[in-house]
């Protein structure tokens, strides 16, 4: 800051002696002082020169500062009136006096916020005839000086003043760093009439934060039980975004209950419904608006009770799934999203979802799933089957596999096959492995024993490493035998990686799957995998995809579209699957031309 004194911009230089002198840098007098006594430096710029070096120093020199009074330039002598309103001593009142005669009109009003500061209601005499009519060359001086005042008479005319659009912004220059209760009903008053986004709206918050907080909270009350719909609009957006007191709540829903205008309605429960308003406390007035004939203050309404904590969501907000109105359900099942499953209706949360469930939005569908799977329990399991499974099986990707993650969160774990076969996957194994690979995929083209007889009863030698760099590293020989693999995530993967022993990186694996039909048909099958598979249906080879190699990232190979025959009775698939790092897994969906998942089961 001390550097930027010595910038060419006014505005920079102004910047750099308010931060100085608000936070009395002493190390920064020397420069202060030298940018004062500069005579190439604009006047004003010397002005606020002078008041920060009063504000470092805590004082002024009796032996120097008579020269600032009389100083040539009406600008330094009006920053050495304002110095006078804190420093000076006894000899600031012969110098105020001195200031009070200047030919200058701001100087003088200057002098006499300095008389009123230290003299308060006796100073009304001096200060009345010089504030009649202001100009915005004296509209900061004046301001302060009748807010120095502090009569009936002097605010009367601070309110008068400082609600005129010309003069408003100097005015609050004038008065937004003097701490004094009665100035917060006249700022909170010049509010309502205001934009949000309106220069002097800041500035009249900036006011207020210079406040003591007691004595907004006190003054907001008052300003919200005026009885004027549009002063219960400005103190509920206060209380958002200035002061969120508790105590303020009690009086605002007190106001809002007779409200009618729908901004006026929103603004009270943006307020109340925040977290720290105590929400659980205004519960009831937000249920009164559950049926607000505006869909807006409906939502609103749900999303503050959201923040209740004393309450059961499920039991208040069951009629608002039924809404007509999409805004409100999304709501109110985003709400439900976030509160305890406890309170959810074991065993019914299907029933209670029906609404949603079966609508025909996507996105409320969407959200209804989420809920059902955040919210319910294996006792929904069979209900949410029933009522899903025409989207397991349908061709809406999205909605599929939105579906599917719901039930995965609801199945008991040895069912979790059922909603992936439902959906076309394979969802049942048997593995074997792991079998040395390199980088290279060398152990992909080699011939292994369960590619030479497939028997689930035998076991095999096999040899792994858990790096390949380093001369260290020797293969470590071990037996590998045939288990049970399943797909335990809805979204049809077979994890290679949890169903073989460790490690996965430089392996390969085999899988294989009967599945039973009742006639021969013509099937389409999509085959995807990370890194690289082959695969066989009744011993004829169907498939062989290798992906791209990347480092420690997903290597993605597909086959999407495969037509193939399936022959009435068992059908087996075999897939070789190969892995160099990262994730190991392989995934085979069978579908009609339509998309659609064909029935099939396990022999």
């Amino acid at each position: 800051m001390i550097q930027q004194l010595q910038s060419e911009s006014w505005i920079e230089q102004a910047e750099a002696l308010h931060y100085l002198g608000e936070y009395r840098v002493e190390m920064a007098a020397t420069a202060v002082g030298a940018l004062l006594e500069s005579q190439t430096v604009h006047p004003w710029t010397r002005g606020q020169a002078l008041l920060s070096l009063s504000h470092i120093k805590g004082k002024v020199d009796p032996t120097e500062f008579g020269k600032w009074v009389a100083h040539e330039h009406p600008a330094i002598r009006s920053s050495a009136a304002e110095v006078l309103e804190t420093y000076g001593g006894n000899s600031a009142v012969t110098w105020i006096k001195i200031l009070l005669k200047d030919p200058d009109l701001s100087v003088r009003c200057q002098a006499a916020a300095a008389h009123a500061k230290r003299n308060k209601a006796a100073a009304w005499n001096i200060v009345d005839p010089l504030t009649l009519d202001p100009a915005i060359s004296t509209a900061r001086a004046s301001a302060r000086a009748l807010a120095f005042t502090g009569t009936a008479e002097a605010h009367a005319r601070l309110t008068t003043q400082i609600s005129q659009p010309g003069l408003m912004r100097e005015s609050l220059r004038g008065i937004r760093s003097i701490e004094d209760p009665q100035l917060i009903p006249i700022l909170l008053n010049l509010l309502p009439n205001l934009e949000e986004t309106h220069l002097n709206y800041g500035m009249i918050l900036t006011a207020l934060q210079n406040q003591e907080w007691k004595a907004v909270t006190s003054g907001l009350t008052a300003f919200i039980q005026s009885g004027n719909e549009q002063k219960v609009k400005t103190g509920a957006r206060l209380i958002t975004t200035l002061t969120r007191s508790p105590e303020l709540g009690a009086p605002l829903r007190v106001a809002l209950s007779q409200a009618t205008q729908i901004e006026t309605i929103e603004a009270g429960l943006i307020a109340l419904g925040s977290a720290i308003m105590n929400p659980d406390e205004h519960e009831e007035f937000f249920r009164s608006k559950l049926k607000h004939e505006q869909p807006s203050i409906r939502s609103l309404s749900i999303r503050c009770l959201a923040h209740c904590k004393e309450i059961n969501h499920y039991e208040v907000l069951r009629e608002s799934l039924d809404d007509s109105n999409y805004e409100v359900v999304e709501a109110a099942l985003g709400a439900l999203k976030r509160q305890p499953a406890v309170n959810a209706p074991k065993g019914q949360l299907v029933s209670y979802l029906e609404t949603p469930l079966s609508s025909n939005n996507e996105s409320i569908r969407a959200l209804a799933y989420e809920v059902l799977a955040h919210a319910g329990s294996e006792a929904d399991f069979r209900p949410a089957m029933a009522a899903l499974e025409e989207l397991l099986t349908g061709t809406d990707e999205i909605l599929r596999s939105a579906a599917a993650k719901a039930l995965g969160a609801l199945a008991p774990e040895d069912q979790i096959g059922e909603v992936v076969a439902a959906q076309g996957y394979l969802a049942h194994w048997m593995v074997i492995g792991t079998f040395l690979n390199d980088k290279e995929h060398k152990a992909f083209h080699e011939i292994h024993e369960p590619e030479k007889e497939l028997d689930f009863d035998k076991s095999y030698k096999a040899t792994y490493i858990w790096l390949l760099e380093g001369r260290s590293d020797k293969p470590i020989e071990r037996e590998v035998t045939w288990g049970e693999g399943l797909v335990d995530q809805t979204d049809g993967k077979l994890s290679m990686s949890s169903q073989l022993p460790p490690p996965g990186s430089f392996a390969v694996g085999y899988a294989v799957a009967d599945i039973h039909v009742d006639s021969e048909r013509e099937v389409f099958l999509d085959i995807d995998g990370d890194d690289a598979f082959r695969v066989w249906l009744n011993d004829e080879k169907i498939s062989e995809k290798i992906a791209p190699y990347q480092h420690r990232k997903d290597c993605i190979a597909e086959d999407k579209g495969l037509k193939i025959k399936l022959v009435a009775g068992t059908n087996r698939f075999i897939v070789k699957s190969a892995n160099i790092d990262h994730r190991w897994w392989v995934r085979l969906r069978l579908t009609d031309s339509n998309g659609i998942p064909i029935p099939f089961r396990k022999p």
